[in-house]
């Protein structure tokens, strides 16, 4: 039987959702041996007592106690070994989609600085070193988790607060190399592409991103659910917008500043888009 995760978890009560982000403590008793499950979302997991082993290409990847693990979406086989002192397994498990991966680069630049032109390997896992700090960390977002409606802002920061704990580690390079292979596998990557530069034209968007027209084409429809050429325009116009609100230049001068060269083709557009022609725009803003 092929199990779900983290939609498995749905009802239980130790359970923690917050927009792109889960958070769960874990709880068994009993040892588990190679139950198959699929990841809908990325994970991180953080053993208290016990180990999990986590099998993915005919690799064995084990997971200790005070240690912890980056697992990608997708298939897994996993087994669950007690802890011989306390009889019991448990951890926490926190589950974040792409948009969360995202938010993260977006939030630290220096994540995509450094990033690989050639792609670098997208592992299914990153172990992660024992580390005493990041233990006492996941213990104290345990104790909030018992309180999680009245902390759930804190348990999104203390979630930053271990990955930040994690980047700055022993092991920077293997993590960010992992995390990096996700990022650029992920469409955000494209988004981010699309959204940093000013483009002229869509040849000039298909020759910079160094996609086939055909796949090119397609991502972007996928993403943005209309043309490259329709969100160009769209993009100048609204630029055309705010520059009229401002009242320094004239309808011309706007037009050219927004990468327009016939002025009727910008008021036509513009009045379409925004119900007024610019100048009636201008004078009423």
């Amino acid at each position: 039987m092929l199990i779900q995760i983290p939609q498995h978890f749905e009802n239980s009560k130790e359970i923690l959702k917050l927009p792109n982000l889960s958070f769960l403590y874990y709880f068994n008793r009993e040892t588990t041996q190679k139950v198959h499950i699929e990841l809908n979302q990325h994970m991180l997991i953080h053993v208290f007592h016990g180990s999990k082993s986590i099998y993915s290409d005919d690799k064995e990847y084990k997971i200790t106690e005070k240690q912890s693990a980056f697992i990608s979406k997708g298939q897994y086989f996993i087994s669950e070994l007690l802890s011989v002192e306390t009889s019991y397994f448990d951890g926490i498990m926190v589950f974040f989609d792409d948009e969360f991966l995202h938010s993260i680069f977006s939030k630290y630049p220096v994540l995509k600085e450094s990033i690989n032109t050639k792609h670098p390997k997208k592992d299914a896992l990153c172990i992660v070193e024992k580390s005493a700090l990041l233990h006492e960390t996941m213990l104290s977002t345990q104790a909030y988790l018992k309180h999680k409606s009245e902390t759930s802002l804190l348990i999104q920061l203390k979630f930053e607060e271990i990955f930040l704990q994690l980047i700055h580690g022993n092991k920077t390079d293997e993590i960010l190399k992992y995390f990096q292979a996700h990022y650029s596998d992920s469409r955000f990557k494209f988004q981010d592409f699309v959204e940093s530069d000013e483009f002229l034209s869509v040849q000039e968007m298909i020759e910079k991103s160094k996609l086939p027209p055909s796949e090119f084409r397609k991502l972007f429809s996928e993403i943005y659910k209309s043309t490259p050429k329709e969100w160009l325009l769209k993009k100048a116009l609204t630029k055309a917008k705010f520059l009229l609100k401002e009242k320094e230049l004239n309808v011309t001068q706007i037009a050219q500043e927004s990468g327009f060269n016939s002025l009727s083709w910008f008021t036509k557009s513009f009045k379409e888009e925004f119900g007024l022609t610019p100048k009636k725009y201008q004078q009423n803003y």
